[in-house]
């Protein structure tokens, strides 16, 4: 007797071509989902870390407005300008940390070159002006008083960060 060989063996299952271009079809349309929404969340990061660095600055004015009579600096905002000290420098002893005066979304460099992302008084608050009190400076309720904010105005979602007389940063 002649043994039996067996021809028939179960086929190996493996992908098709198709299955395969639809799993690749439906990874990318979640990811051109999802991708927005991961750098929307990344920006609000860094927006919420620049708003913790305005305010640290806001306290280290307050610091600096107790030991100097209730009054701000008279100081540039841009270090690399010459004339009065920069902002950088009047508040260092306060910050301790040149990082808090880089914000995260600088689009500009700004950080790099000028050594502070952030425009101090908004050219208010320099060696021609008077010096102004923080409790009430220009006349100005100081919760409507912007005294530092963010050099670009498109670096966050909406709007640049600013700090305010009274502390707060919006």
């Amino acid at each position: 007797m002649k043994p039996v060989r067996r021809t028939l063996e179960p086929p190996s299952r493996g992908f098709t071509l198709i299955e395969l271009l639809v799993v690749i079809a439906i990874i990318a349309i979640l990811a051109s989902i999802l991708f927005p929404v991961f750098s929307r969340a990344r920006e609000k990061a860094r927006e919420a870390s620049c708003k913790s660095n305005l305010r640290q600055i806001g306290l280290a004015l307050q610091m600096y407005a107790s030991d100097y009579d209730d009054l701000l600096p008279l100081a540039n905002s841009r270090p690399s300008s010459s004339g009065p000290p920069g902002i950088y420098d009047v508040l260092a002893p306060y910050t301790k940390n040149q990082q808090l005066f880089r914000c995260p979304s600088d689009k500009l460099r700004m950080w790099e070159t000028e050594g502070t992302s952030y425009d101090y008084g908004a050219g208010m608050l320099d060696v021609l002006m008077p010096v102004q009190p923080i409790d009430y400076p220009f006349g100005i309720e100081p919760s409507e008083c912007p005294l530092m904010g963010d050099f670009g105005t498109d670096w966050h979602t909406r709007k640049p960060n600013i700090l305010f007389a009274d502390g707060h940063v919006k």
